[in-house]
């Protein structure tokens, strides 16, 4: 067994004292051996159960009492949505890893972990577009299913937030400060900037859309360096290939859905269905194959409700048919 496997394993098991369990938070964070680190951790939330079922409360509270205790007390819940809530949630949108390596990412990016800080997460429910104002006054528009971390008061050079979905920001302008937004593949950092980030842990691709202003793109998993984006620019990472990839789009088309309307340029039908559950807050299930070479390119306004959507796609795609049960959809 390796001295990190070793490390990390009896750390869940509570073996620590309080003073090595606060050590072992500054090491969990050293970049140092961060691909063992990552592996070990998947090997631990494979060992709990994660179901979104009438076991999925018990589970949480076996993750609370073996993963991060030490960090849960010191990352106090001001949001007001109670954790519990936090952990069903993470599990319905897909996101299992979240409810473990949540803080593990947020420390991961340069984000210092102090015990006086206190740390809010914000939670947007699939079916729903919520407002933030974050402490600096820069104002954030949320899409459904996204999650936000962030300090409630900003400390140190750099004002850091970590954000698992799709948000619109428009960062107020300090140069002294740079705000950085994490996920899980990128970094990106701002000075005074409106732009769409959209990294949805469920979804084959994350991107970076820039309005206004200028951002500096920093990628965890790929060997591109740090990429620049002046206004109308895209860049976006496929999880899957690993490409990396510059565009010049319509930055107007990406930023509908903060008007509640959805652009479809090139999408297949697999993605369809996560924005789908997303915005109407359904269970969506793809019972065939035969479409997943398909790419939609379409325009849903607002008020089009979920029926009229599968019509317009049955319509697009040949062959396509679908039908309702107890607010679940079933493609075939």
């Amino acid at each position: 067994m390796s001295i990190s496997r070793k490390i990390i394993l009896d750390y869940f098991e509570d073996i620590y004292p309080e003073h090595l369990r606060k050590k072992f938070v500054t090491w969990l964070k050293d970049p140092k051996n961060l691909k063992e680190k990552d592996e070990v951790l998947q090997e631990v939330w494979n060992s709990i159960e994660a179901s979104a079922d009438n076991s999925t409360e018990e589970s949480f509270r076996k993750l609370q009492a073996r993963i991060f205790t030490h960090l849960n007390n010191h990352l106090k819940k001001t949001s007001r949505f109670s954790f519990r809530i936090f952990f069903r949630a993470a599990v319905i949108l897909l996101l299992p890893l979240l409810s473990i390596f949540g803080t593990y990412f947020f420390m991961k990016n340069n984000i210092i972990v102090m015990e006086d800080i206190e740390f809010v997460e914000y939670i947007v429910p699939n079916g729903e577009i919520r407002n933030l104002i974050l402490p600096d006054s820069s104002q954030v528009r949320l899409n459904a299913g996204s999650i936000l971390i962030y300090p409630k008061q900003f400390v140190g050079n750099k004002k850091s937030v970590y954000l698992n979905g799709e948000a619109y920001i428009n960062v107020v302008r300090d140069e002294k400060h740079p705000f950085i937004l994490c996920t899980t593949d990128m970094d990106v950092e701002v000075m005074g900037t409106t732009f769409n980030i959209s990294s949805y842990s469920d979804s084959k691709k994350s991107s970076t859309t820039l309005e206004s202003g200028k951002v500096s793109v920093r990628f965890k998993n790929s060997s591109c360096q740090e990429v620049m984006l002046v206004p109308n620019e895209q860049i976006s990472y496929d999880r899957i290939s690993g490409i990396v990839e510059k565009h010049t789009v319509n930055v107007k088309n990406i930023v509908e859905w903060t008007k509640g309307n959805i652009v479809l340029q090139g999408v297949e039908i697999e993605e369809i269905a996560k924005i789908l559950e997303r915005r109407y807050d359904i269970k969506i299930y793809l019972n065939s194959h035969k479409y997943l070479n398909e790419r939609i390119n379409m325009k849903i306004e607002g008020e089009e409700g979920i029926c009229g959507i599968m019509d317009i796609l049955r319509h697009l795609i040949p062959g396509l048919q679908y039908k309702f049960e107890n607010n679940k959809l079933y493609i075939f």
